[in-house]
């Protein structure tokens, strides 16, 4: 097969590292993989940037619209489109695509479009929360609210376009049953983890090399949530016993061993490896990539009943889901697995790998993706 993708990144970020983890797999596999994208990390010769001019961004801003002043029609005189046996696409936003495209794309071409997030089916909002709250410094809000007008030009784009979609939970797949979307064929393909890399070490062991207290408590955090994880670590201001493990924030504290963003990912395996627990806060997620990597590492994960995140944590069986924005019962559930019994806890850390194993490994997302090409290539003739 030739596969032409579309995104925002080639390498970088949860939905490019995906992708990327997607195509390195089809390539090892003999298929053609090229990719247009706005930001290029790689030195691949089959990525190519799609070309932007600086005064794109002011009118994107002028007119509170980010789906037409890209300039995408030049793919479809390209070889890469021209030789295409179907399009894949990631996110679209970042004013880089014409949204438009997708009309004369998808009538041509089969087109995959999975969706790492809410843009899609919204008029501006990228994730829940800013959907709840609107944020009225955002460029699309900032002159005038032209997010109904823009919701409505998506619902004429997709009514003219034969999509299939993808979601990456299902509670994604269930929003995207009652949006603008809603007509388009849905599937639903969880995000993969390679459990190669991402596996348990011996806590002790990995610990040692990483220069971490071998016999205190460790709790991680990262940037989702972060105001909720310095919370958290004032409420064990006074506890000796406990220390935190912060990746790629901004929050320092006396009690906190700070790293700087981690791209190396045998080592962040190492670290997810060293913590006991690991706690993500956030208020609105549509997979939570993180969750799944540390679990592959066997460390139990506190996290919120918020969006798709009861899908990946299974309750006092792979970690704690506690109730949102709520950090006295975040609080309670990280004593709850740091207090369990040596077997117990044993036990949820094995679980929490097998699930990972079971439903979010890299390879079962590749066979689902490569089952679902075959699919609409022969649909489409």
């Amino acid at each position: 097969m030739k596969i032409l993708v579309i995104g925002t990144k080639d390498n970088r970020g949860g939905a490019a590292g995906i992708s990327w983890e997607l195509r390195k797999r089809l390539k090892a596999d003999g298929h053609t993989v090229s990719s247009f994208v706005r930001y290029k990390y790689s030195n691949e010769p089959d990525v190519f940037v799609i070309p932007r001019k600086r005064y794109q961004d002011w009118l994107v801003k002028l007119f509170a619209n980010d789906l037409r002043f890209a300039n995408t029609e030049y793919i479809f005189d390209t070889k890469e489109y021209k030789e295409a046996d179907l399009i894949h696409c990631h996110n679209l936003h970042s004013n880089f695509f014409n949204l438009h495209d997708l009309i004369r794309m998808s009538n041509e071409k089969p087109v995959v479009w999975t969706l790492h997030d809410l843009w899609a089916i919204t008029g501006f909002s990228s994730d829940s929360v800013t959907l709840k709250n609107p944020n009225k410094k955002r460029f699309l809000l900032y002159f005038w609210d032209n997010t109904s007008h823009l919701l409505s030009i998506k619902k004429r784009i997709y009514e003219k376009s034969k999509l299939y979609i993808v979601t990456v939970s299902e509670w994604l797949k269930r929003e995207v049953k009652k949006s603008v979307l809603e007509k388009q064929n849905i599937t639903r393909i969880y995000n993969g983890v390679d459990t190669l890399i991402f596996k348990p070490y011996d806590k002790q062991s990995v610990r040692k090399e990483l220069g971490l207290p071998l016999y205190k408590k460790i709790i991680g955090f990262g940037k989702k949530g972060w105001n909720e994880s310095k919370e958290i670590v004032e409420k064990y201001e006074n506890n000796n016993d406990i220390v935190f493990l912060s990746i790629d924030t901004p929050y320092i504290n006396k009690k906190i061993i700070a790293l700087d963003h981690i791209d190396d990912r045998i080592l962040m395996s190492k670290y997810l490896s060293a913590l006991d627990v690991f706690f993500y806060p956030t208020r609105g997620d549509t997979f939570g990539l993180i969750v799944a990597e540390a679990m592959a590492c066997g460390t139990p994960v506190i996290t919120y009943d918020s969006d798709a995140l009861p899908e990946i944590v299974s309750h006092k069986e792979t970690g704690y889901v506690v109730s949102p924005i709520n950090t006295e019962n975040a609080k309670k559930g990280l004593d709850f697995i740091l207090n369990l019994p040596k077997i117990e806890y044993d036990d949820i850390c094995h679980k929490a790998r097998q699930r990972t194993e079971d439903l979010f490994s890299l390879n079962k997302m590749y066979c689902e993706y490569l089952d679902l090409y075959k699919k609409v290539i022969f649909e489409r003739g």
